[in-house]
């Protein structure tokens, strides 16, 4: 079997339509797979945390002291500490990517509420946290999806461009296809209207039952109205 169209013209229709039908099921799973791989908790490598205005800069690799509130009292105590990868300073905030936290047992870096450089008297107090995964979300998603829709085309192209017995069946349901008769126009409507009568015929029948029953129990006392 080689990779060309196997019988190439042959059962058109029904393969193209085949094909179609296929690849919108596998458009949909990819973007099932995008969705559910939007889920996914990839590892971090680093934290991107805000922090108030910093006086100067942050050298990347200088240690910060890391601050998180006392189960006990909820006051601020020292937790350890985390390296400066890079620093971008603002006018009202700054912003720190950090890394290779050392901190300790049960305290993890979203925990951290306050951070001090070297040389500062009292922390910085955080605004938010932002995590860095190892790899960006997005390329996960595209990933697993693209993966999915070449699974998809590369099924669709065996099963309907050039595995023998696959295409056969198709060439032989587009054979028989062509040797349905279908219906005229004035046919399809003759008999949609034969259709309509005698649903409107079977509905004023059981209506008029319905009220015969209805008079006839009320006759004796089953019904009231």
């Amino acid at each position: 079997m080689g990779l060309g169209i196997y019988k190439p013209g042959q059962g058109y229709w029904v393969r193209v339509l085949s094909a179609v039908a296929f690849g919108v099921m596998a458009l949909a799973t990819a973007a099932w797979v995008w969705g559910e791989t939007a889920a996914i908790n990839l590892p971090t490598k680093g934290w991107m945390m805000t922090l108030e205005a910093v006086e100067g800069a942050l050298a990347p690799g200088e240690t910060l002291t890391a601050f998180a509130p006392s189960q006990d009292t909820g006051e601020l105590i020292e937790v350890g500490t985390i390296q400066v990868e890079s620093f971008d300073r603002g006018e009202f905030a700054s912003r720190v990517t950090l890394e290779s936290p050392a901190l300790a047992e049960g305290v993890v870096p979203s925990d951290i509420e306050a951070l001090m450089p070297n040389g500062y008297d009292t922390p910085l107090e955080i605004r938010s946290v932002l995590t860095i995964p190892v790899v960006d979300q997005l390329y996960v998603q595209g990933g697993a999806a693209g993966a999915v829709l070449l699974v998809g085309a590369g099924l669709i192209f065996l099963f309907i461009g050039s595995k023998p017995s696959s295409c056969e069946f198709l060439i032989a349901t587009d054979g028989e296809m062509k040797k349905v008769n279908w219906s005229s126009r004035r046919e399809v409507l003759g008999s949609t209207w034969v259709v309509i009568s005698a649903s409107f015929l079977i509905a004023g029948m059981l209506y008029i039952v319905d009220l015969a029953f209805q008079s006839f129990f009320v006759a004796i006392d089953v019904l009231q109205r």
